[in-house]
């Protein structure tokens, strides 16, 4: 019970307590009165009464009594009147109706009012003529004390109920200082600051709010430090300090990842002779704003799914999956011009000092043929002064390993028939914690057409160029929540929403209706949102976010940390989970490497976000992210893992 309703409910009691002992002293009084009122009107009545019976009563005329008695005792005030005459002449007696109208019978018999009886004798000098009996009447006093009886609790009811508004409007008023910090206290627990609470003028809560004002202030900057920290790890194991860009170390490791999974697409190499001779002839400095502007620029071509890091002075490189080679010569050509606008040529007429070797990947390819071929085309592409740029495709030049790529039409098409012909299917993939229970299970889609599957890594590039995915999504996730409603024992599901989708508010208005009616999904499925979204469109991302905490609904955010910006806008947008970039999974056997997982992990968990760890093959490796906070894991183990379970 809140401390609001305590005091109220207590300070009710008080005031009741002390209301009803009102009523009833001054029910009490009026009954005493009404008593009191019925005697004096009986000693009344009856001195008057033997004062005018006496010149009757002498004369023995009781004709004449009977008329004085008649007219004195006409009213409901007495039930009983009787007049003995002393000297055997006869008696005089009347009666009158006692039925109580308009009380209640059960207030009769809880409220005794008895009747009053006096007599007296009336004499004339010393002779004794006549006994007068009178007895009073209930009814007149019983009428009177109900309807006292009914104001005093009309009364009684209008006072409470102006008592309970007006201490509840006060109590509110008083309490609301500390209703604030209630409040700010439980955003506090999930990690949520805001502006500093006004200060109230009661003395004793004012000195509450400065120290809570002061503990808020204190635990913001902690975990802006906090954030600010594992940014400072990511940036200085993983990003070229000058250019901003992933650094050789980061982009292994992408690479290697790549050439894990279906998908195609190439490499560029990139080197700037330009730069090399601004280090030779102006120094670091000079140097550095030529690999700083250029990298700025460099930064337009790229979008989430490119990798683009610095190997030395002055070479780049471009990983572009799912890319065609005709786009590669597109972005090696837009490279080469962004080198020839740093050179100071007023004329255009001097040769770009750099080169570009482009590399498209072949299904047998390893990290070291890969850029042996890089190297070899980056070679010839210096030879060819006037466009140095070099393609090598291994598929195109050996016929026996020529095979058929489709281009952004026909992926486009293919998806546009897999929605119409439902050819969409699911694997899905457990994501269980560090005590091997499940967390939830993330949906893959695929379309199988013809015998053949065809994995989303494969088109995804491609339709969402085409404007084609948020299609795509509103499928998948209509079909995904089919699923669930008709299964109730099917998990938790994770749904993948492409960057597209979250820039589309015909996709968000739709989302949103999807979620209003299906309420009871709500602790079923998760929407899983790329990374870029919240550092490239935070708008769009922020409405998305927004309208699935307010639906009750939950989001996790995939690739976190590939984009190298800063962390701190998990306070901001409270995902339920964050997947690591694998980059930050991998050799963490290095320090450094541990070290930046480790500040990422604690940044989150302390904000009650569960950190989830990919592509994790081994329980040792399992074992080893676990030791460094890391909550979630997915991966070979997890088939492993069941293995063992079922043996």
């Amino acid at each position: 019970m809140t401390l609001y309703r305590q005091l109220l409910i207590w300070m009710l009691l008080v005031f009741f307590v002390l209301i009803a002992s009102v009523f009833v002293v001054q029910f009490h009084t009026t009954r005493d009165f009404l008593r009191e009122q019925q005697t004096t009107e009986i000693d009344n009545a009856i001195n008057a009464v033997g004062m005018a019976l006496g010149p009757y009563l002498e004369i023995n005329d009781t004709v004449s009594a009977t008329s004085v008695i008649n007219a004195t005792f006409d009213s409901s005030s007495y039930s009983a009147v009787k007049l003995n005459m002393l000297d055997d002449s006869g008696e005089i007696v009347r009666s009158y109706p006692t039925k109580v109208i308009s009380v209640p019978t059960w207030f009769q018999s809880i409220i005794v009012i008895a009747p009053i009886t006096r007599s007296s004798t009336l004499t004339s000098g010393w002779v004794q003529l006549a006994e007068l009996s009178v007895t009073s009447s209930s009814v007149y006093a019983y009428q009177q004390l109900w309807k006292i009886s009914l104001q005093l609790m009309l009364g009684f009811i209008v006072t409470f109920l102006s008592g309970l508004l007006l201490l509840a409007l006060i109590l509110s008023k008083v309490l609301k200082p500390l209703k604030a910090i209630q409040l700010r206290a439980r955003k506090m627990s999930d990690n949520q600051f805001g502006p500093p609470l006004s200060i109230p003028n009661i003395r004793e809560l004012s000195d509450v709010v400065v120290a809570f004002n002061h503990m808020s202030a204190q635990l913001e900057v902690h975990f802006d430090q906090q954030a600010e920290e594992a940014d400072h790890l990511r940036i200085k194991a993983y990003q070229d300090p000058v250019s901003g860009l992933a650094n050789r170390s980061y982009l292994m490791v992408q690479i290697n990842y790549w050439l894990t999974s279906p998908s195609d697409g190439g490499i560029a190499l990139f080197k700037v002779d330009l730069i090399t001779e601004a280090y030779l002839q102006g120094g670091y400095e000079a140097g550095d704003r030529l690999v700083q502007k250029l990298s700025a620029r460099m930064k337009e071509l790229v979008n989430d799914d490119y990798t683009l890091a610095r190997l030395n002075q002055s070479e780049f490189m471009l990983l572009a999956p799912n890319i065609t080679a005709t786009e590669l010569k597109i972005m090696g050509s837009l490279l080469l011009d962004m080198a020839s606008e740093l050179q100071s040529d007023p004329l255009d007429i001097a040769p770009v000092q750099a080169m570009v070797g482009l590399v498209m990947r072949n299904p047998d390819d390893t990290i070291t043929t890969l850029l042996a071929q890089a190297d070899n085309a980056l070679m010839q592409a210096k030879q060819q002064p006037q466009q140095p740029l070099a393609l090598f495709d291994v598929t195109k030049q050996n016929d026996s390993g020529t095979k058929y790529t489709m281009g952004k039409r026909q992926w486009k098409a293919l998806v546009e028939e897999a929605i119409a012909n439902k050819l969409f299917k699911f694997n899905f993939q457990k994501i269980i914690d560090h005590q091997q229970n499940t967390l939830h299970q993330e949906a893959f889609a695929y379309i199988e057409k013809d015998g053949h599957q065809y994995y989303a890594a494969q088109f995804l590039g491609a339709i969402e160029q085409t404007n084609t995915s948020a299609y795509m999504d509103m499928y998948i996730i209509d079909a995904l929540f089919n699923m669930l409603n008709n299964d109730q024992s099917l998990g938790v599901i994770a749904v993948n929403i492409t960057k597209s989708s979250v820039n589309d508010i015909g996709f968000i208005r739709w989302l949103t209706n999807k979620m209003q009616s299906n309420p009871q999904l709500k602790e079923r499925i998760f929407f899983e949102l790329p990374e870029i979204c919240f550092i490239k469109h935070t708008d769009n991302a922020g409405l998305l976010c927004e309208i699935i905490h307010q639906k009750n609904f939950a989001f996790g955010i995939d690739n976190f940390g590939h984009n190298f910006g800063s962390i701190g806008y998990l306070n901001k947008f409270r995902p339920a989970y964050v997947k690591l970039d694998f980059a930050y999974t991998h050799q963490i056997e290095q320090e450094v490497k541990a070290d930046v997982l480790a500040s990422i992990t604690r940044t989150a968990n302390n904000l009650l976000i569960t950190t989830i760890a990919t592509r994790v093959e081994e329980v040792s490796q399992q074992q080893k992210l676990a030791e460094l906070m890391v909550r979630g894991f997915q991966g070979y183990v997890v088939d492993k893992i069941d293995s063992e379970k079922s043996e």
